[in-house]
């Protein structure tokens, strides 16, 4: 949580210095994100249980998770941001949650308009837990999307993103832990977002 703490400490200062010189907005989403890699996660926990002798029904996954992702806009189009999320976690005989944080920089194409596309890009870093994680590593991720409604106080919008950070988990064959591999858990990720 530390270290989630100096990435928003980060953005305000940003956006403090900025405002000065340029008109600044700042945005507010809040969205549901499905996690393409995340089925990875599953079948790590799935095998990994199997080989300490649990019978394990994976029949059901959900891999959608909550996501807040504020940014401050500058009237020139560039805009800096810091978030949280997709929020992810399993439960049951074996636990696991992921939390990923981010800062971002980016470019929205229109401004002023009420529609407008955007592009971002920026540092993530999973602070991950759970019966078999063993570690993560900072990736790059980057994204671009639509923003709807842009003039209204309530807005949406879309995003493909792709995250390239990793979280290493422990691998177990006959009861005992062989191996350790590096999964990225969230990869190719679509974003369905309220802005406020």
């Amino acid at each position: 949580m530390k270290k989630m703490s100096y990435f928003f400490v980060l953005l305000m200062v940003v956006g403090f210095f900025i405002k000065p010189t340029y008109a600044a907005d700042w945005r507010f989403p809040v969205g549901l994100t499905y996690i393409n890699g995340f089925g990875d996660v599953v079948d790590i926990y799935e095998d990994n249980l199997e080989a300490e002798g649990y019978i394990v029904d994976t029949s059901w996954e959900f891999p959608v998770g909550i996501s807040f992702q504020p940014y401050v806009q500058l009237d020139n189009g560039v805009r800096f941001g810091a978030g949280v999320g997709p929020i992810a976690a399993i439960a049951g005989d074996a636990s696991f949650y992921d939390i990923p944080i981010n800062v971002n920089a980016g470019y929205i194409f229109f401004p002023s308009a009420n529609i407008s596309p955007y592009v971002r890009g920026g540092l993530m870093y999973h602070i991950a837990g759970g019966d078999y994680v063993e570690g993560t590593s900072l990736g790059l991720f980057g994204g671009i999307g639509v923003e709807f409604l842009r003039k209204e106080s309530v807005s949406f919008g879309v995003e493909l993103s792709y995250d390239t950070s990793e979280i290493e988990f422990e691998k177990y064959s006959n009861f005992y832990k062989s191996s350790t591999t590096d999964i990225k858990p969230y990869g190719l990720m679509f974003s369905i977002f309220v802005v406020f």
